[in-house]
């Protein structure tokens, strides 16, 4: 649906956090449209971070998505299961995980990453100048902070 002769649409009156809420959701909903069949609310933003972090822990990716270490260790047994994962002990304490993608894993975060390039690109994020792009870094970083004040 496209707007016409100056017509309002929802998107005129949606408050900007429900926009992003909203950009947010329909990304995922292209994304399940995928190929490879991960699932991208969690497998797949799990494989990417991996991908794009070398030796990221699991606590690592509790903190960055916000989620419990119970969601992040049942997506890892995933994406272990599908060989696109390995989880090492790490030398230096015993109890934590260091996460690196298999070559597997590695070749499915590329894929993944175009088709999200690709999506980004379709909607117009790739033209959001690096102004626009730090200004809604910060403020994300800002919403976590005054979550964990």
């Amino acid at each position: 649906m496209t707007k016409e002769n100056n017509e309002s649409d929802k998107f005129d009156t949606m408050p900007f956090i429900a926009l992003i809420h909203h950009i947010s959701k329909n990304r995922l909903r292209y994304t399940v449209k995928n190929p490879n069949r991960i699932d991208m609310i969690h497998e797949g933003r799990y494989l990417l971070a991996i991908h794009n972090n070398k030796n990221l822990s699991q606590d690592d990716l509790a903190a960055t998505f916000g989620q419990s270490k119970g969601t992040i260790a049942k997506a890892l047994r995933k994406l272990e299961d599908k060989k696109y994962v390995e989880r090492k002990i790490d030398e230096n304490n015993r109890r934590k995980y260091i996460l690196n993608a298999t070559k597997k894993g590695e070749e499915l975060a590329i894929l993944l990453k175009k088709e999200l390039d690709e999506w980004e690109e379709k909607v117009g994020i790739d033209k959001l100048d690096e102004n626009a792009k730090n200004q809604l870094r910060q403020i994300a970083r800002k919403s976590e902070e005054i979550i964990e004040e």
